[in-house]
């Protein structure tokens, strides 16, 4: 079937979905919506725009959770195995799944959206074919503590809103989150919708996206829902967060939007997989050669991604009725993804390096180059180094074969990494797999 003949939430296909999220009911599609929330804003006295220069409305928004996979225990395991062409395969499946999907939202927007209800009065927002879906949902809305408020003084409430993928093909869920500081409480539907336009807007862009836009393309959707009060800050230490945060929604694990980025050399993309159920990690900071990161337009080094430990279904917040007869859905992935383009493509390559860390004396350090005449290459070490340092150690410390390196941080936990290959890769992209508390071989 042709990206064309794809229907695009048609009230049949959501039954599709039953098994996935209970039953829903439509309510009504995002651009009737909108017009009734600005006139209820507008009746509650909330869309008084702000003062230019004024900031003391101004909130902070932060990632929640970094990207969940829920998916399945063969699909862990070709994760886990680092079985690339398998990986693949499931890639290309999702991608057929989510691409017309995705492509409707890019087109047509607001409209793109629908408003649907679940069997316990929830609302949120979906777009959906037969084979996929999107959605945006407001997990919670609670006051804030006297402590986040001493942090973010415009914050009375923060709001918890997820943004989430299904591909059918490949029984895959994706899920992420954000904090969202509010100054006044309003409806969940109202944040998921401010959500949903945003990150529309950074589907169509692409991976050419600016992440300083994110901030300011809340508050516009705010306005745009009669909420012209509403302003939002991304706290600097967090951009590189944010960002890793946005490229997983722009790409999913293999939507086409990775090959269109800025057509350069070489793209690399780096997935870290948290298998460890009793710690979190944490990407620290770190170093580049000739490479640039997708979002990063204040060319930040700082990471500072939080990858959580493996859970279960049942411990992590989806959309009412989520997984309902999709008993396969038995593991749930933090993971975190890093892509990588060369900046100057004249007969050069693209070196980084980054570190990581479970606590503050446990953690490795990575570092890996494509060269432009030679193969790839990397180094890795069980300890925490400064990034810069790293890359210039590994200069005399490369390796090729084998494509994988094992080491153990703490004498005890394996961090298996792994590269699909040498040279030579279709479309110039390579995958760089590291997996905590998995060894690779």
């Amino acid at each position: 079937m042709t990206q064309t003949q794809v229907r695009i939430n048609h009230p049949d296909d959501l039954a599709n979905h039953f098994h996935l999220f209970g039953k829903l009911t439509i309510v009504g599609n995002a651009v009737d919506e909108i017009q009734k929330y600005r006139a209820t804003h507008a009746a509650a006295g909330l869309s008084t725009p702000r003062a230019v220069n004024d900031d003391s409305n101004t909130t902070n928004v932060t990632p929640a959770k970094q990207p969940a996979l829920l998916t399945t225990s063969e699909v862990k395991a070709a994760y886990q195995t680092n079985n690339f062409a398998k990986m693949k395969d499931l890639e290309t499946k999702a991608n057929n799944d989510l691409l017309p999907v995705y492509t409707n939202i890019t087109d047509k927007g607001d409209s793109a959206w629908v408003k649907v209800r679940a069997s316990n009065g929830q609302e949120y927002y979906m777009s959906w074919s037969a084979t996929a879906s999107a959605w945006s949902y407001t997990e919670s809305i609670k006051a804030v503590n006297d402590a986040r408020q001493a942090a973010d003084p415009a914050t009375k409430y923060e709001a918890v809103v997820q943004f989430g993928t299904y591909s059918a093909s490949t029984t895959i869920a994706g899920i992420h989150s954000y904090n969202m500081g509010l100054t006044t409480m309003v409806v969940e539907s109202v944040i998921a919708m401010i959500l949903a336009k945003c990150i529309s807007q950074f589907i169509a862009d692409g991976l050419g996206f600016l992440v300083a836009q994110f901030a300011v393309r809340l508050a516009s959707a705010a306005a745009e829902l009669g909420l012209e009060s509403f302003s939002f800050a991304v706290p600097e230490f967090l951009i590189g967060a944010v960002a890793g945060c946005l490229c997983f929604a722009i790409i999913f694990i293999g939507i086409a939007y990775l090959w269109n980025w800025l057509n350069k050399q070489y793209t690399l993309r780096v997935q870290v997989f948290n298998w460890d159920t009793a710690n979190d990690w944490t990407l620290n900071t770190q170093a580049k050669d000739n490479a640039v990161n997708p979002g990063a337009d204040s060319d930040t080094n700082q990471l500072n991604i939080k990858i959580d430990k493996m859970t279960t279904p049942g411990n992590t917040v989806t959309p009412p009725g989520f997984g309902g007869g999709v008993t396969s859905l038995d593991t749930v992935c933090y993971y975190s993804i890093i892509i990588y383009q060369n900046s100057s493509t004249f007969a050069q390559g693209l070196s980084f390096a980054f570190n990581a860390s479970r606590d503050s004396s446990t953690g490795f350090s990575i570092a890996f180059t494509c060269p432009r005449f030679s193969d790839n290459a990397m180094y890795m070490q069980p300890s925490v180094v400064d990034p810069s340092a790293f890359l210039k150690q590994a200069s005399t410390h490369w390796q090729s074969n084998p494509q994988y390196i094992n080491v153990y941080p703490g004498g005890v936990i394996p961090i298996g990494a792994k590269f699909d290959a040498l040279s030579g890769a279709s479309d110039d992209l390579y995958n760089l797999n590291i997996n905590i508390n998995q060894a690779a071989n």
